[in-house]
């Protein structure tokens, strides 16, 4: 009897003890994310930023851009890296005729910050038949006309112009449309080149939601302009 007794309180422990560490875990559990909850301070939504690089032709419309063919006879290009004429204002692709406009498709305030990479570039045949193209260094660059309203200018330290307002899309099926360049300048022609000559346009755009976004993806906890964000 007494050891049918010992027995059944030992079983008894058992169970209480596993009703101790059961609720134990469950209180920590709760707390914890409690405690996640209470830090956890983010948006939850779309961050989606575009650059559309097009061109305006008087028949046609809007002409998108060309990526620089390196080799024509496979069709092989340089991806995200767009082709200028500046030889014949009569030609495809005319630098005049250049439009670069940035597409916010974001549900929710977004922070976006861009790299334009311009390259003059000269291209020509050897006597081996070889197409060669050249980097071209020491030339006076190719003028574009940019809009650099609302945009700071941070190139000097970091190579970013950066858009200073958040923004996001109109609506669900309308973007946000900023002109970088909507036009060649006013009253101006451009001075073509010679043979040979292009020019090669490529950009860099990161977006980030405007709470918390530029602190901890760009690792930058005021703006480069100043202020807060």
């Amino acid at each position: 009897m007494i050891k049918r007794i010992k027995k059944n309180y030992f079983v008894l422990s058992v169970f209480l003890l596993l009703i101790v560490i059961s609720a134990f875990v469950f209180i920590s559990y709760a707390w914890f994310t409690q405690q996640e909850n209470v830090h956890y301070n983010s948006q939850m939504g779309l961050v989606d930023v575009d650059i559309n690089v097009f061109f305006e032709d008087a028949v046609l419309g809007q002409v998108p851009a060309q990526e620089v063919v390196i080799d024509e006879s496979n069709n092989i290009t340089k991806p995200g890296v767009y082709y200028v004429n500046i030889t014949s204002n009569n030609a495809d692709y005319f630098v005049e005729d250049l439009r670069i406009s940035i597409d916010v498709n974001s549900s929710i305030d977004t922070y976006f910050r861009i790299i334009i990479f311009e390259q003059l570039t000269f291209i020509y045949t050897d006597i081996s038949g070889n197409t060669n193209e050249l980097s071209v260094l020491y030339e006076e660059a190719v003028q574009l006309n940019y809009d650099f309203t609302g945009w700071y200018d941070n190139r000097t330290f970091d190579n970013y112009l950066y858009y200073q307002n958040p923004v996001k899309r109109i609506n669900e099926t309308t973007p946000l449309t900023i002109n970088l360049v909507d036009s060649y300048f006013a009253n101006e022609n451009y001075e073509t080149r010679g043979p040979g000559y292009s020019l090669q346009l490529a950009f860099s755009i990161e977006a980030v939601q405007s709470v918390d976004g530029p602190e901890n993806v760009w690792g930058l906890d005021t703006p480069p302009w100043g202020g807060v964000w």
